[in-house]
């Protein structure tokens, strides 16, 4: 370059580097702006932040729900129910809509299906210390958790979803459960001899409570072991040759003398029917006729003549069923006559 001197100089190398690196330097903080906008307005936002929730819920990622800031569990209700196998399916997330609440707060609503079923939820969300100055952050006003009351009647034991539970406080007494909200629950019951009709209870609501029972009954495992105890019961009385056979509910007096061996047969066996007890946790089979038939000869003491005393021998029998707690089903039966 000429100048007016006629001498010619050349831009200053540190006067257009700086000019470079400047030009530089504005596009990385105008991205870098744009990007936290971007952040703020998409991951960072309050609906982004209930999402991330939502998300962690739908993975059964139950660790990371925990630790979402807002989440807190209130109260000395069992924590049983905040594992991984205990939470239903949650898919179909999708943001409503996000309206100002009152104090600062933003009111956040999402729909999604809760093992199909469609369901919504308002989440309020308040404004938290930005991640390193620049990204928002966010807390829940209300914990987004619940309590989940169960009663499982007759019967101490209950599932929830994939989950088998000793209640708490036993049979017949509401145990409470910290749940995760929205939840969907199947409550039920199915074991060896017991089952309960699964019954499906959706907690949407953060800080909510609901309360559900199971109704334990004997399945048909269960009857069948006891009809089988009854009428091995009835046929070991049968081959007792006495007229009052032990331990048995069905024997006959006869005021003659009795010539030969008395023969016992079953003519008709009892139908068990087995009911909940009057203890929680007890079981009884409620008394049930039956007919036993009994042959023998017969002599009159008041004129010598024989017969044969050929007829049936009607009785009725019940049972009381407990479980001592160490595998055993102890069944004692409770005679009639």
């Amino acid at each position: 370059m000429v100048i007016g001197d006629g001498v010619e100089r050349r831009p200053d190398p540190i006067r257009r580097w700086a000019i470079r690196w400047g030009i530089v330097v504005t596009l990385i903080l105008l991205a870098f702006a744009g990007t936290v906008v971007g952040l703020n307005a998409s991951l960072y936002s309050a609906d982004g932040f209930v999402r991330s929730y939502l998300s962690a819920l739908a993975r059964h990622d139950v660790d990371a729900a925990l630790q979402t800031p807002g989440v807190t569990l209130a109260g000395p209700a069992s924590r049983e129910l905040l594992t991984a196998d205990a939470l239903g399916e949650l898919t179909e997330i999708e943001h409503v809509g996000s309206t100002a609440g009152v104090g600062g707060t933003t009111v956040v609503e999402f729909s999604f299906e809760l093992d199909g079923t469609p369901g919504s939820t308002s989440f309020a969300v308040t404004p938290a210390s930005a991640r390193l100055g620049f990204f928002d952050s966010w807390a829940f006003e209300t914990s987004p958790t619940g309590i989940l009351e169960v009663v499982p009647q007759h019967n101490s034991e209950f599932d929830a979803n994939e989950l088998t539970l000793e209640a708490t406080n036993g049979a017949a007494a509401a145990s409470a459960y910290h749940v995760l909200t929205p939840g969907v629950f199947a409550l039920g019951h199915d074991s060896e001899l017991l089952t309960a009709d699964a019954e499906r209870l959706i907690v949407l609501e953060p800080g909510s409570m609901a309360l559900a029972t199971v109704n334990s009954r004997a399945n048909e495992e269960f009857v069948d072991l006891v009809q089988g105890e009854l009428d091995a019961l009835l046929d070991g009385c049968a081959t007792q040759s006495v007229l009052q056979p032990t331990g048995c509910p069905f024997g006959e007096r006869i005021a003659n003398r009795v010539e030969g061996v008395p023969e016992w047969t079953i003519a008709s066996y009892p139908v068990v029917t087995i009911l909940p007890g009057d203890t929680p946790g007890t079981w009884r089979v409620p008394e049930t006729a039956g007919t036993a038939h009994l042959v023998v000869g017969v002599q009159s003491l008041f004129d010598g003549t024989r017969s044969t005393f050929d007829d049936d021998v009607p009785f009725t029998i019940g049972y009381l069923i407990t479980f001592p707690g160490d595998g055993r089903v102890v069944i004692d039966a409770v005679t009639g006559g």
